[in-house]
């Protein structure tokens, strides 16, 4: 009967113990399995991140002042200027104008947009010259909307150099919101330009970045500011790269997919 007992308690204390084991095992793979990221929307009329000791955002007053409806004409703006920023710096005196057009309002009361235009200008006097332009549409037959991404541009002296480095960048959404959207990225150094073009897609094989060769000619902060951006629009929702794209990024690759 001591025997019958003694072999009854060791049957219970080893299947307890193994469904213990089963336990943590589970909750060790619930906690493995990475969140859901849910995109906020884009603020997109948000002031970009500048430094204030050598940028400066135009009051509306002084944008309908300086940028009259002749001037605007002149310069080839047909949308509306809704933010304008000023800086100087050891090369030149610099205006940003940013534009977008709004297309629509759909039936959950959110304004869509069919394109956008920046235009950067150099300043003497208030003579006014094209330093370069951002123009961008969507994809009427996929995309719903377009916008700058203030959020994740940049008005900056990156290198220390006593030069602004403007980043800039826009997007563009879908019926998935960022899902499938795309991604540009424009980063600009004295008188060089180069551009990232991103393709998110629900599927990893769908995912593309073309990074143009000559950033990685940058300076080291610029390219590092780039990359910052990239890794916030990850966490945020708003992008996915392939797999170990900054491992890629660090052996200068011009493409960034999934094999």
């Amino acid at each position: 009967m001591n025997r019958f007992l003694l072999s009854i308690l060791f049957l219970t204390f080893f299947s307890c113990g193994k469904q213990t084991k089963e336990s943590t095992k589970d909750a060790d793979n619930q906690t493995a399995k990475p969140e859901t990221v849910i995109a906020l929307p884009i603020q997109r009329h948000a002031t970009i991140p500048m430094d204030t000791a050598l940028v400066r955002k135009l009051s509306n007053k002084e944008l309908t002042s300086i940028f009259t409806t002749n001037r605007q004409i002149k310069l080839g703006i047909s949308n509306k200027v809704y933010q304008a920023y000023t800086y100087k710096d050891t090369s030149s005196e610099y205006y940003l104008l940013l534009t977008d057009h709004n297309n629509i309002i759909n039936e959950e009361k959110d304004t869509l947009y069919d394109n956008v235009y920046a235009l950067n200008l150099t300043s003497k006097n208030y003579q006014f010259k094209k330093r370069s332009t951002i123009k961008g549409e969507i994809d009427e037959e996929w995309e719903t909307s377009i916008g700058f991404w203030n959020q994740y541009s940049q008005l900056s002296d990156l290198d220390k150099d006593g030069s602004i480095d403007p980043i800039i960048v826009y997007g563009t959404t879908t019926q998935s919101m960022y899902e499938d959207g795309r991604v540009r990225i424009i980063a600009y150094y004295k008188k060089k330009r180069v551009t990232i073009k991103h393709q998110n897609s629900e599927i990893p094989d769908g995912r593309l970045t073309k990074i143009n060769k000559n950033f990685y000619k940058f300076p080291v902060q610029i390219q590092e500011a780039v990359k910052e951006k990239m890794r916030l629009m990850t966490k945020n929702g708003h992008a996915v790269f392939a797999e170990g794209w900054e491992k890629s990024m660090d052996n200068k690759a011009t493409r960034l997919e999934n094999n």
